[in-house]
C-alpha cells in the first residue's frame, strides 16, 4: 500500500513538472463511478449545467487515475460512487490523504460501507456502516429523507423528500438496528425508516470537506425503478448533489493553497529561466568579444610578421640592388 501511494505521489509530481508550462490552473472536479462510467457521466452533466460550480468537470474510468488526480494541484473536489470493494480498490489511502490535506470529496454508495471501503468509511465518510439495509417489497424502491438541520446542503430542499434507492448503508447492531456512533461529523438528513444518517458532512483539521450519501444505492439497469438515470432526473437529487459538491469543493483549501504554491513555483521557474537567458546572452557577448580580440590579435601578429618579412627580406634585397 505504501508503495502504491508513493508511486501516485511520484507520478503526481512528474505530471506537475511536465504540465507546469501549460497547465491552466482552473479548479477541477473529478468523478468516478466504478466499472460503469455511465453514472459518472450523468453526474458530470448535472454539474456542468449547475449554477455556482464554475469548475472544470472530468470523468475518470480507473481507480489509479482517480488516485493520480488527488496529487494534482488543480483538483478541487473528488466525487466517487462505488457499489463494491473491487471498484474501490486501493483508493482509501490517496483519498484519505487528499481529505486530510484540505481536499473536498463527495461519496455515494459503498464508499460509506466499511466492509467495502475500509478506513474511507471512518476517516473520510464517517458513516462507520457495517450493515446494508436493502429495500424490498412492492412499489417503488426509495428512501425518505428527513431534515436534521438547516445547512448550505439543504438549501432549497424540502424538510422531507423521497429519492429512489436500493437501500441504505448504516451502523447497526446484530439485529440491524441503527446505532449512533461518536465522531466529528454533522447529520444533515436522516433516513425516516431507520433514523440513520443519510446525508452527513465532515471536515478535516487542514480544511478538507466531505459529504457522505449512504442512501444513494442505484443500478445500471434502466428497467429497474432504482436506475441511476431516474435518480439524476429528480430535481431534489440534483439540488442535493450540486449543493453537496459546492459545499465540499468551494469550502476546501486544497485547490486555493495548491494553486498559490503552484503559481509561485511557476513564477520562480520563469524568473530562473529569465536569469539563465540573460546569463547565456552575456556569455555569448563575452565569447563574441573574445573572438574579436583573438582575431584582432591574430591580425596584429600577422601584420607584425609581414613587417618583419618586409624588413628582413624585401628591404634587404632592395638595398642590395642599390
Amino acid at each position: 500500500m505504501e508503495g502504491s501511494v508513493a508511486l501516485v505521489l511520484v507520478l503526481g509530481m512528474m505530471a506537475v513538472i511536465v504540465w507546469a508550462p501549460t497547465v491552466d490552473m482552473r479548479p477541477t472536479v473529478f468523478l468516478y463511478s466504478g466499472t460503469d462510467s455511465g453514472f459518472a457521466e450523468m453526474l458530470a452533466s448535472v454539474l456542468e449545467a449547475a449554477e455556482g460550480i464554475g469548475s472544470d468537470v472530468r470523468v475518470v474510468t480507473k481507480p489509479d487515475l482517480l488516485a493520480l488526480a488527488t496529487a494534482l494541484p488543480h483538483t478541487e473536489c473528488v466525487v466517487i460512487y462505488c457499489s463494491n470493494a473491487a471498484e474501490i480498490g486501493d483508493l482509501a489511502e490517496p483519498l484519505s490523504a487528499f481529505f486530510e490535506n484540505g481536499g473536498g470529496l463527495v461519496g455515494l454508495g459503498a464508499v460509506c460501507y466499511e466492509p467495502s471501503a475500509g478506513q474511507l468509511a471512518r476517516r473520510v465518510f464517517p458513516v462507520r456502516a457495517n450493515v446494508s439495509a436493502q429495500q424490498y417489497g412492492t412499489g417503488m424502491r426509495a428512501r425518505n429523507y428527513t431534515e436534521a438541520q438547516d445547512t448550505e446542503i439543504s438549501l432549497g430542499l424540502p424538510d422531507r423528500f423521497q429519492l429512489v434507492s436500493m437501500g441504505i448503508y448504516l451502523s447497526g447492531d446484530e439485529a440491524g438496528n441503527y446505532v449512533e456512533v461518536p465522531g466529528a461529523y454533522s447529520v444533515v438528513y436522516r433516513d425516516e425508516a431507520t433514523g440513520a444518517p443519510i446525508v452527513l458532512t465532515s471536515e478535516s483539521d487542514a480544511g478538507g470537506r466531505s459529504v457522505a450519501l449512504p442512501g444513494v444505492w442505484v443500478v445500471s439497469n434502466s428497467r429497474v425503478d432504482a436506475y441511476y438515470g431516474n435518480l439524476v432526473r429528480d430535481e431534489n437529487f440534483i439540488r442535493l448533489f450540486t449543493n453537496s459538491v459546492r459545499w465540499a469543493a468551494k469550502g476546501s483549501v486544497h485547490f486555493s493553497e495548491a494553486s498559490r504554491d503552484f503559481e509561485a513555483k511557476i513564477e520562480e521557474a520563469n524568473n530562473k529561466q529569465a536569469r539563465l537567458r540573460e546569463e547565456a546572452q552575456k556569455a555569448r557577448e563575452r565569447r563574441t568579444v573574445s573572438r574579436v580580440l583573438l582575431l584582432s590579435g591574430l591580425w596584429a601578429a600577422g601584420l607584425l610578421v609581414c613587417a618583419v618579412v618586409i624588413k628582413k627580406v624585401v628591404l634587404v634585397q632592395i638595398e642590395a640592388g642599390f
